[in-house]
């Protein structure tokens, strides 16, 4: 069937180093699926924005943070984010999903200031992407309290001009 697309290289390598963890090689997972992006971005012409890698990314950011590494987390968040936003922007589900995790992991690190500017984000994009009660985005706005943006109502409409 031409309509559908076919896994990437790095869906299968993604796979191999899931079971590597599952089987408690956490380490040979790390480096297998940090390989695999690597590759993939190389060889099979994937570009850094490729929602393969951002996921990709994202699991190996997970990873980090499990194995207690939340510098490598970020670092591997940080790149992630920055190379998808141009493509696919603030409100898509990837790069929130990558927001709140960044948002994490900053708070883990006490850079409370980049933990805000994540959850910010996707307290602000959130509800319309992903819903209002999505647990990521309650979780942002319980972090930002009352510094969480206002839910996105109907627009406000504009008032008549003078002629």
């Amino acid at each position: 069937m031409s309509g559908v697309s076919q896994p990437t290289p790095l869906a299968a390598a993604q796979h191999r180093a899931q079971a590597l963890h599952d089987a408690g090689d956490h380490a040979g997972a790390r480096q297998l699926l940090t390989q695999a992006i690597e590759t993939a971005q190389r060889t099979v012409g994937l570009g850094k924005d490729h929602p393969d890698v951002l996921a990709a990314a994202h699991l190996l950011a997970q990873w980090h943070r499990a194995a207690d590494d939340p510098a490598a987390a970020r670092r591997v968040l940080e790149e992630a984010l920055a190379d998808g936003q141009q493509r696919w922007g603030d409100a898509h589900p990837l790069m929130l999903g990558l927001s709140f995790e960044l948002g994490t992991v900053a708070e883990e690190l006490g850079n409370r200031h980049e933990a805000r500017r994540n959850f910010t984000r996707v307290a602000t994009h959130g509800p319309g992407v992903l819903g209002a009660n999505h647990w990521q985005v309650r979780a942002a706005r319980d972090y930002l309290g009352d510094a969480a943006p206002a839910p996105a109502g109907p627009p406000t409409p504009t008032p008549p001009v003078a002629a």
